[in-house]
């Protein structure tokens, strides 16, 4: 038997460890749910085969993106399986309940989507894909958070449970007030940058090494989720949330890009502003409905555009990262890139790499076959 089925069996079509028909509160309280399984032994590099990341020395380039890690219990199941920078999913300044069941429902997407003219409409369906090379998920969340006293008690201890070689990043947002507020447009951007500050400034005090303020989030119904399309935004929030942030390295999620200028003009404002690392990307927006016929959208009225996730937005994700390494090469930029999205199987890790990503994350990879990572280092480091 080869060393990486002894180091890590099939896991796929198990279902996933995260249950799709239960709330992320659920998931959160009960999860990540093994199937029974064991976690798998892990081959870890020599010392010096580790990799610096802004200061931190990781066992490896891999890792997990703000999403699936709902709390300390999930960062340290990921950490066991082979991942070595855990994002804490995204937190804000209060509580926030996110939306309603369903949050994830398979999708009908055929091959890799293209990069150029991307199609904005699938239709969801129950049936488990045939491959992991066919796994095709939306996810519809709204970025829920947990009390602030859940939260400083929790950051701390995922710090806690990760080992040497392994480091945690906070994700954080802002939340703008609702909508219904009788403040002008400038107070109402006022008071979402007030927000987006103190929650950095809480994940700081609450011993966060890293930093990620998310600007991309297809989810959510208001403008937290684009500011990565604006480099103005980006210029201006960004050099406030670092200048609050002091010494603490700050990331930012960004979005695809189909312009090349607006790409170069977002990697320059963030450079510029004191960001450490941009990473990206998340999901794809797209429309998704129950059936062409009725046109229904398959996550309620409300929510005709989520994300689309998994395998099929790989070549776009990985034409982000091309780009991006290539602006931050010739304008000899001092930033990091984190890649990611798509990947489903241990050797496109390296793809993401050879690309120029100094770390490269999965999400629903890891989700659907947890062994993906340890089947990596078993391949990488025998």
């Amino acid at each position: 038997m080869a060393a990486t089925e002894q180091t890590a069996p099939a896991w796929f079509p198990r279902a996933s460890i995260y249950d799709i028909d239960k709330s992320w509160a659920e998931n959160l309280e009960e999860g990540p749910y093994m199937q029974g399984q064991s976690y798998p032994q892990r081959a870890w590099p020599q010392r010096d085969a580790w990799v610096d990341f802004l200061g931190f020395p990781l066992a490896s380039r891999l890792g997990v993106p703000a999403g699936p890690l709902l709390d300390s219990k999930w960062i340290d199941a990921a950490a066991q399986l082979g991942f070595d920078l855990l994002w804490y999913k995204t937190i804000r300044s209060h509580e926030h309940p996110g939306h309603p069941l369903p949050n994830i429902l398979y999708v009908n997407v055929e091959g890799q989507l293209p990069v150029l003219n991307t199609p904005k409409l699938a239709t969801a369906t129950k049936q488990l894909p045939s491959s992991l090379d066919a796994l095709a998920i939306t996810n519809s969340f709204g970025m829920p958070s947990r009390t602030l006293d859940f939260l400083r008690q929790d950051i701390p201890r995922a710090n806690s449970v990760v080992k040497e070689g392994q480091a945690v990043i906070v994700s954080v947002v802002g939340t703008p007030p609702p909508s219904s507020t009788s403040l002008s447009a400038a107070d109402k951007n006022t008071a979402f940058v007030r927000d987006f500050l103190e929650v950095a400034a809480f994940a700081k005090d609450c011993g966060a090494k890293m930093i990620e303020a998310n600007f991309s989030c297809p989810n959510v119904c208001t403008g937290e989720g684009s500011i990565y399309q604006s480099a103005s935004q980006v210029r201006d929030l960004a050099s406030q949330l670092c200048k609050t942030l002091g010494d603490t390295p700050l990331l930012i999620k960004v979005g695809s890009y189909t312009d090349d200028a607006l790409l170069r003009d977002v990697l320059h404002a963030a450079s510029e502003s004191g960001v450490k690392a941009v990473a990206g990307i998340n999901t794809v927006s797209m429309n998704v409905v129950t059936d062409l016929s009725s046109m229904t959208p398959a996550l309620g009225a409300a929510r005709l555009s989520s994300g689309v996730c998994g395998a099929p937005i790989r070549t776009i994700t990985l034409d982000f990262v091309t780009r991006a390494r290539k602006v931050i090469v010739r304008d000899q930029l001092p930033l990091a890139l984190v890649g990611g999205g798509g990947i489903t199987e241990e050797s496109q890790f390296d793809d993401f790499i050879r690309e120029g990503a100094d770390i490269v994350t999965s999400a629903t990879g890891m989700m659907w076959d947890p062994y993906i990572g340890a089947r990596y280092h078993a391949r990488t480091h025998k």
